[in-house]
């Protein structure tokens, strides 16, 4: 197979046990490459499970117009996947510079993009679940006396890809910040805490105006 970042599938599979050497490839020599697909592929495949489960519930009216919403809700999902991937390289560039990170949008974006291989794997196997007929419990459902012991072997493999992912995805952002996989998770609690901050402060702000009344 030819460079990890050239014409080639090899860095689908080295993102997994390289991905800092992987990710440097890539975005020495094409960060763009793949980023926009990759953002939206693992949104839209999450969105066709939900709806096929939904429909294999019969908690959905299968009317002629059903699969004209899966596509919209697909193609929907997938934007949103994009747009997620662009606000969030914008917010991760920032936090990571504020501790000495040097990456610019285009790196982190590839960075946040090629470690999702792993979710998207996830999302894989969950519509292959769903497509076999196992049983997938609904978020806001109440069946969950009901659960198929399949499920619970697909809710492990689910787990085990999402902390897979999660660990892809602090060594990308390590190797595109240029520094250590600790420093690429405080990148990632800066925002967590900030939006909190500022949360508990219109929270306190909200209260003292309650309060005088």
């Amino acid at each position: 197979m030819a460079d990890a970042a050239g014409g080639s599938i090899t860095p689908f599979f080295t993102i997994w046990t390289e991905p800092r050497a992987t990710i440097r490839r890539i975005v020495d020599t094409d960060p763009t490459r793949n980023v926009v697909a990759l953002a939206a592929i693992g949104p839209a495949i999450n969105a066709l499970a939900g709806q096929w489960s939904k429909a294999m519930d019969g908690t959905v009216n299968l009317s002629v117009l059903w699969p004209l919403w899966v596509a919209v809700n697909v193609a929907f999902q997938a934007v949103l996947g994009v747009v997620f991937l662009y606000i969030g390289a914008a917010v991760l560039t920032w936090s990571g510079g504020l501790i000495g990170g040097v990456a610019n949008r285009v790196e982190m974006r590839a960075a946040m993009a090629w470690s999702q291989i792993p979710g998207i794997a996830a999302e894989i196997v969950l519509l292959v679940a769903v497509l076999t007929g196992v049983p997938i419990p609904q978020a806001m459902g109440g069946a969950s006396a009901h659960l198929d012991p399949a499920f619970y072997k697909i809710l492990i493999i689910e787990v085990v890809l999402a902390l897979w992912g999660g660990i892809v995805g602090l060594y990308c952002i390590a190797e595109v910040h240029r520094f250590s996989a600790w420093r690429a998770f405080c990148t990632t609690l800066i925002p967590a805490l900030l939006v909190m901050v500022v949360l508990a402060l219109v929270f306190f702000v909200v209260y003292a105006i309650v309060g005088h009344h």
